[in-house]
């Protein structure tokens, strides 16, 4: 897989020739990054795309009862990820009401780790 690489702010960067694209098991990292920041309905072309799994919590506070839970269906949801082939080494943490999820995706290519901060 090649995919076209970004900046600190996930801004996409041109691309001036093919060896410019990023592949392994970076790409599917990045992959796996732009799918969490896809919540659902965003994307015009096709709005049930997206991560579904912190809209479930808008109308209530997350909890550290709820961490588990997240942690698990945030990690469900990123093994749908084309090229991954496990994730592991999964922490969530809560902070007021901000949640960080993390992990190492393994791929075919190598591993790589996976950062996701939301607001909810």
């Amino acid at each position: 897989m090649k995919i076209r690489p970004v900046d600190q702010y996930d801004d996409i960067l041109p691309v001036l020739s093919i060896s410019d694209l990023i592949s392994g098991g970076e790409a599917t990292a990045l992959l796996v990054k732009d799918r969490l920041t896809l919540y659902t309905g965003e994307w015009w072309e096709n709005p049930s795309w997206g991560c579904d799994i912190l809209d479930r919590f808008q109308s209530s506070r997350i909890t550290e009862a709820d961490l588990d839970t997240v942690s698990s269906a945030l990690s469900a949801y990123v093994r749908e990820t084309k090229g991954v082939q496990d994730v592991q080494n999964v922490t969530c943490i809560l902070s007021g009401r901000q949640i960080r999820w993390s992990c190492t995706v393994l791929t075919e290519e190598g591993t790589s780790n996976v950062v996701f901060s939301a607001v909810y």
